[in-house]
């Protein structure tokens, strides 16, 4: 009988396992468990106009996950190969150039704090970027999440990692943001500047589609500071600003910043000028519903903080959440075909009840 109970009481690991011993925080609980990325250096907006573009670096994975320890210890047993050559045998054979770290609930905040140390030396080495802070972190993730919004592949870059494997990489992104911005406390600073940019003017919304901090920047940080509430009374406004600049894009790609629109740009663009602007939108509005719909703050004072928390506590129900996200994603947000469909599918009906009449509404009343 006692037999029987030692072998009921070796449960199986749930959630987060590293792919070299296979143990996790239960059996493990205070060692760091990372997540293999791989990082290129980029510019943070395709769509700038500056002669030197803004340049930052975006983060894809293949979701594999590893102790630090263990992978450290991999790599100094393998003394023939790279460290990252020996890292993409663990990693699926897909390439890896960094090992972002996770907060479990037992581990010391000076362990996670040293793998993330470790984490930017690696992402400085690969990107050449030497100032890497939240504003970096949110410039990836808005990226990461714009390759969702437009259908994208993962792994070209890689050989492997595809929808689902990157939906679970953002609650870390999420958290290694926030863990920066309260920190250094730098929150209440970051939602003032969040203020003043939704309190733009039209004129200076269209100057601002060819910023590198502009509307999807503001969205990526909305997600950082902002209760659901909150996020529930500005959804509408924010299609509006991403359809702004939707058409400033797509009536000059290559800039410069407008301040008004010409006359015979006023007509509607095709649906695909304003999809992936919309569908970015949706995909925000899907991690607050979804993955974060737990998050038990009401005020901007508590969300980084209850945010962070929720994050560190629940990555067995974040990875459940992606799931959900990807399949209403692939199966309902991107076959759309017009922005009544895409109302319809992402739930907004009931904020605009006459999909084509807001947004030729909105059109005319661009100066």
């Amino acid at each position: 009988c006692s037999l029987t109970q030692q072998v009921a009481d070796l449960a199986e690991e749930a959630g987060a396992v590293c792919c070299i011993c296979r143990e996790g925080y239960k059996y493990q609980p205070t060692k760091v468990l990372g997540i293999y990325t791989f990082t290129k250096r980029c510019p943070v907006e395709e769509y700038e106009v500056r002669a030197r573009k803004t340049l930052g670096y975006t983060t894809v994975s293949h979701y594999n996950i590893v102790h630090v320890e263990c992978h450290m210890a991999a790599v100094r047993l393998a003394r023939a190969r790279d460290e990252w050559e020996s890292a993409a045998l663990q990693n699926a054979s897909t390439r890896c150039n960094g090992l972002l770290p996770l907060w479990g609930p037992h581990v010391p905040e000076s362990a996670f704090a040293s793998c993330l140390a470790r984490h930017t030396t690696y992402l400085q080495e690969c990107t050449q970027h030497r100032d890497i802070g939240h504003t970096c972190t949110l410039h990836d993730l808005k990226l990461l999440l714009l390759r969702f919004a437009r259908g994208r592949t993962f792994h070209d870059d890689t050989g492997g990692g595809g929808p689902l494997s990157n939906m679970q990489l953002v609650p870390a992104l999420v958290h290694m943001a926030l863990y920066v911005i309260n920190t250094s406390r730098v929150a209440a600073r970051e939602a003032a500047a969040l203020e003043g940019s939704l309190g733009w003017a039209a004129p200076r919304l269209l100057e601002a589609a060819h910023d590198a901090e502009g509307p999807l920047y503001y969205l990526a940080l909305t997600l950082m500071l902002y209760p659901h509430a909150k996020w529930r009374s500005l959804r509408v406004e924010s299609l509006r600003r991403v359809i702004t600049i939707a058409q400033a894009r797509a009536a000059a790609p290559g800039g410069p910043a407008l301040r008004a629109l010409p006359p015979d740009h006023r007509a509607p663009k095709p649906w695909p000028d304003y999809k992936p602007y919309v569908t970015f939108v949706a995909v925000i509005d899907q991690l607050y519903n979804v993955m974060f719909k737990n998050v038990t703050a009401t005020t901007v004072d508590q969300w980084p903080i209850k945010l962070a928390e929720y994050i560190r506590h629940n990555d067995e129900a974040n990875a459940k959440a992606a799931e959900k996200i990807v399949t209403t994603l692939t199966d309902e947000l991107l076959p759309c075909s017009s922005f009544a469909e895409f109302c319809d599918a992402a739930g907004f009906l009931e904020d605009i009840p006459d999909p084509d009449a807001f947004l030729q509404t909105l059109i005319d009343e661009l100066p």
